[in-house]
């Protein structure tokens, strides 16, 4: 197969819809001359270590048939973690009820940094609530945002 970015996370992306997964997000570092990739793969159920240990044998096995050999890349093969950054409409919608820390590009009633739960997405807009509002929120107007503990609120707030 060609050599490219996009068929590598289009081949990445079907072999995991396979196992019923989902691929998160890919990081490949140094294209064309790949030094390390990094796939998140997303499961509404928890991943083991023997799931995990099989997902990189499995990718290391489809890169193979980009001409990536093994010991001349780094592959990290892992969930997104729990406080994970949630970059694109899907994110979100997999993020519902979650507590949420967004720093905007543009303010919203004066404030560059918001915190509430996710209450629901419609379209390109996610709607927080925050101390019992609802905020309407363009994703076009998230600089950066990310799933936060309910216990570690005030610590990221300080």
């Amino acid at each position: 197969m060609e050599l490219d970015q996009n068929n590598i996370t289009s081949t990445i992306n079907k072999y995991l819809l396979e196992e019923n997964l989902e691929l998160y997000d890919i990081n490949i570092v140094n294209f064309p001359n790949i030094s390390k990739i990094e796939v998140f793969v997303y499961s509404s159920f928890s991943l083991d270590y023997k799931t995990i240990e099989r997902l990189n044998f499995q990718i290391q096995r489809l890169l193979e048939e980009f001409n990536i050999q093994k010991g001349t890349y780094e592959l990290i093969v892992s969930s997104p973690g729990v406080e994970r950054l949630l970059k694109t409409s899907r994110h979100y919608e997999i993020s519902k009820q979650e507590l949420l820390k967004v720093k905007l590009i543009e303010p919203i009633n004066d404030e560059y940094v918001l915190y509430g739960t996710l209450n629901r997405v419609e379209g390109e807009n996610i709607f927080l609530n925050i101390d019992d509002n609802e905020i309407n929120i363009s994703i076009n107007n998230i600089k950066k945002s990310r799933i936060v503990f309910d216990k570690f609120k005030e610590k990221v707030k300080g």
